[in-house]
C-alpha cells in the first residue's frame, strides 16, 4: 500500500508534539520555582507559630536576617542548614572562633542571653532575635519588639522539648526539612538508647559535678537539661531531689551515697566553664582526676576503684539537645546493653551537621585506680 506523504508528516508532527508536551510537564514540576514567585507566594501566606514561652508569633515570611543567643540554639540552626540567615551572636557564642569561624566582633549582640547590647542589635537590623527563656526575655520584647524586631524564644539546651524547639527554627527559617533531618536524628538516638535501658533494674546511680566543685544537676534549677540527661541514660541522679536549693551539695552526701558512676564536667583551667569546643589536654583532665580522687574518702569510693570515674566537657555531653551525652552516660552505666552502640561515633555524626571534624576519644578520659 501506498503511504500518503502529508499524512505521513501529519503524524510526525503529532508524535513529535506529544514528546514535547510529554517531556516539559516533569520538567517544569522539577524546576526551581523563580525567586520573585516564590517571595510573592511566601508574602501572601504568614507564618504563625507558638514559640518556647507560650507566645503566639507570626512572621510575613521566612527569616532572612536573625541575631541569636545561645550556643545551643546557634548549633541547631547551623544542623538545621540554615546558619547564614545569622547576622549576630552572644560572645559565649563567638568566643570559640575555631567553631564559629564566620562570626567575628563586630557581630557579638553582647556577653549572653541575660546581658544584650540592645542598641547595637537595633543598628543591625535584625528581623528577629533568638534566645532562651533563660534570659532577660521581657526586657528583650520592651526593647526590641517597638524597634520592629521580634523575640522568639528556643531552648535549645532542652533534651525534654529539643523536637519542639527544633520545629520552631524549622518554621522561622522557613525549613522545615532541615528541622526534620535534625529531630529524626536525635529521636532515634534517644529511642535506641531508651529500648536499651527501659526496664534494667536495679537503676545505677550517678553523681555528676558541673565545672565547680560540688556543685550538680538539680531538677527544676538551670542544670535541670542535665539531670534529664542523666534520667534519659537510665541512671538515678543522687541528686534528683528538687527541694535541694542550696548552690553546692554535701561532699559527705557522695561518700554516703557512694554512686555506681561518677562523671565530671570541665572545659580545663583557662576556659572554665565555657563550653568551648577545644577539649582539655589529657594531662590536664588527668591532674583534675588526681585532685578529685584526693578528696577526703574519694578513693575508697566504688566508682573510683572500679574505673567508672569519667572526665568530660560539656561542650560534647551537650551535643544534639544532650543526646549524645545520654548515650556516653548509658553506655558507660550498662556497657553490656550498649555494647553495639558508639558514642563517639554518634558525636561525630551531630559534627557532621555542624560542618566539624571531632574525634570524640578526645572528649573524654576515663581514671585508673
Amino acid at each position: 500500500m501506498r503511504r500518503h506523504p502529508l499524512r505521513l508528516l501529519l503524524t510526525s508532527l503529532l508524535g513529535l508534539l506529544l514528546v514535547i508536551t510529554g517531556c516539559g510537564s516533569p520538567s517544569s514540576e522539577s524546576s526551581p520555582t523563580p525567586t520573585s514567585s516564590s517571595s510573592a507566594s511566601v508574602s501572601s501566606s504568614p507564618i504563625t507559630f507558638t514559640d518556647a514561652s507560650g507566645r503566639e508569633i507570626t512572621l510575613d515570611q521566612p527569616v532572612t536576617r536573625a541575631v541569636v543567643a545561645n550556643r545551643y540554639n546557634n548549633e541547631l540552626i547551623r544542623a538545621i542548614g540554615s546558619i547564614d540567615n545569622v547576622i549576630g551572636v552572644d560572645q559565649n557564642t563567638a568566643q570559640d572562633t575555631d567553631y564559629w569561624p564566620q562570626f567575628n566582633e563586630g557581630e557579638i549582640i553582647g556577653a549572653s542571653g541575660s546581658d544584650l547590647n540592645y542598641e547595637q542589635i537595633i543598628s543591625m537590623n535584625p528581623q528577629v532575635l533568638i534566645t532562651p527563656k533563660n534570659s532577660t526575655n521581657e526586657t528583650d520584647i520592651e526593647k526590641l519588639e517597638p524597634a520592629g524586631i521580634q523575640v522568639i524564644i528556643v531552648n535549645g539546651h532542652d533534651t525534654a522539648t529539643f523536637a519542639q524547639q527544633v520545629d520552631i527554627l524549622g518554621e522561622v527559617f522557613g525549613n522545615q526539612a532541615g528541622a526534620k533531618k535534625v529531630t529524626d536524628f536525635f529521636t532515634t538516638t534517644m529511642d535506641e538508647v531508651a529500648q536499651r535501658v527501659t526496664g534494667i533494674e536495679p537503676k545505677k546511680t550517678i553523681y555528676w559535678e558541673n565545672n565547680d566543685d560540688f556543685t550538680t544537676a538539680i531538677p527544676g534549677t538551670f542544670n535541670d537539661g542535665w539531670h534529664q540527661m542523666l534520667v534519659a541514660a537510665g541512671g538515678v541522679n543522687i541528686f534528683g531531689d528538687p527541694t535541694i536549693n542550696t548552690k553546692t551539695i554535701d561532699a559527705e552526701a557522695i561518700l554516703q551515697q557512694n554512686p555506681d558512676l561518677i562523671v565530671k564536667i570541665t572545659s580545663g583551667s583557662s576556659l572554665k566553664g565555657s563550653s568551648v569546643s577545644t577539649p582539655p589536654a589529657t594531662e590536664e583532665f588527668a591532674d583534675l582526676a588526681n585532685e578529685m580522687v584526693a578528696r577526703p574518702g574519694w578513693s575508697d569510693l566504688s566508682a573510683v576503684q572500679d574505673g567508672d570515674f569519667y572526665l568530660t566537657t560539656g561542650f560534647a555531653e551537650g551535643g544534639l539537645g544532650k543526646a549524645v551525652g545520654v548515650v556516653y552516660i548509658a553506655s558507660w552505666l550498662y556497657p553490656e546493653q550498649l555494647s553495639d552502640i558508639n558514642p563517639d561515633e554518634v558525636f561525630a555524626q551531630w559534627m557532621a551537621m555542624q560542618g566539624m571534624p571531632a574525634d570524640g576519644s578526645s572528649y573524654v578520659y576515663q581514671y585508673s585506680a
